[in-house]
């Protein structure tokens, strides 16, 4: 079972203030008549709709999903709301889910979609909508209800602070994500932000580490270093170039309880500088 508690009163002193819908509406839709009742799931449950995924939206802090069917003659609507507890998971899902191909949308906080569907993600919320026999539903219907379902459920959407963090020059955009664990492949790293660039070199990614303080900071560093069979382990701040035998050579900035790192094809001047600028910025 995924535990939550120590992550996320970290991220929470890191969140600035939103204004949450807590009770969830779903919109009136012109011609469309509501199928049933709002179904409700919690994280008991929520393997009744999504069988085999739920997990995944455990160690994104899922707390409730919110589910409505709408019909008009044979065509079908659905509106799925998954509540994530704050605006750092619920970015960190719905990035994970976004095709890399996807064209973005200023709908909610980001959405997008193709000719029968359309993500977004607004505050803690994360958005799914669907249809069955609606041509072009994505750029016409499902895009007016989105504008009309995202303000009622975040007034003003910010991209929290750790996406933001990146820096903008040569960053592939809207590539931010959140991965919840083991990132790398690695048990030892945890959580992690990270961005996707195009330089010189060719491709690399950018990530941030937060950890809930200094010492717990210096634990992943030496036990990174002892996986990477280090020729000595060092403790104190600054940078390191680890040889990572499944990922590579890896550009680390350790200052506090932030770890920032590159990945890829990058230079060490080029990583390390990327780095200071980000720790700059959180």
């Amino acid at each position: 079972m995924f535990m939550f508690k120590k992550p996320l009163i970290l991220l929470i002193l890191l969140l600035p203030v939103f204004a949450f819908a807590e009770d969830v509406k779903f919109p009136k839709i012109e011609g469309w008549q509501q199928d049933g009742e709002v179904k409700t799931y919690n994280r008991d449950n929520l393997f009744e709709r999504i069988d085999g995924a739920s997990e995944f939206y455990f160690s994104y802090a899922f707390e409730k999903l919110y589910v409505a069917e709408y019909k008009k003659g044979d065509a079908e609507l659905t509106i799925e709301i998954y509540d994530q507890h704050d605006p750092v998971h619920a970015y960190g899902i719905y990035s994970m889910e976004r095709p890399p191909s996807a064209d973005t949308k200023s709908i909610g906080l980001e959405g997008y979609y193709d000719d029968a569907t359309l993500n977004f993600t607004t505050g803690k919320y994360y958005v799914k909508m669907n249809t069955y026999h609606v041509e072009n539903a994505g750029e016409t219907l499902l895009t007016k209800v989105a504008q009309q379902l995202a303000p009622t459920l975040c007034e003003a959407p910010k991209l929290p602070a750790q996406y933001a963090a990146f820096p903008q020059e040569s960053m592939v955009p809207h590539s931010q994500q959140y991965v919840s664990t083991n990132f790398m492949g690695l048990s030892m790293m945890g959580s992690a932000f990270r961005a996707k660039y195009t330089g010189s070199e060719g491709d690399f990614t950018l990530f941030i580490m937060h950890k809930k303080d200094r010492d717990a900071a210096a634990e992943t560093m030496k036990k990174y270093q002892e996986f990477s069979q280090a020729e000595s382990i060092k403790t104190e701040e600054g940078e390191y170039t680890i040889d990572d035998p499944f990922n590579g050579t890896i550009y680390l900035l350790w200052k506090g309880n932030y770890l920032v790192g590159a990945s890829g094809k990058v230079t060490p001047e080029k990583a390390f500088a990327l780095a200071k600028e980000t720790m700059k910025n959180l």
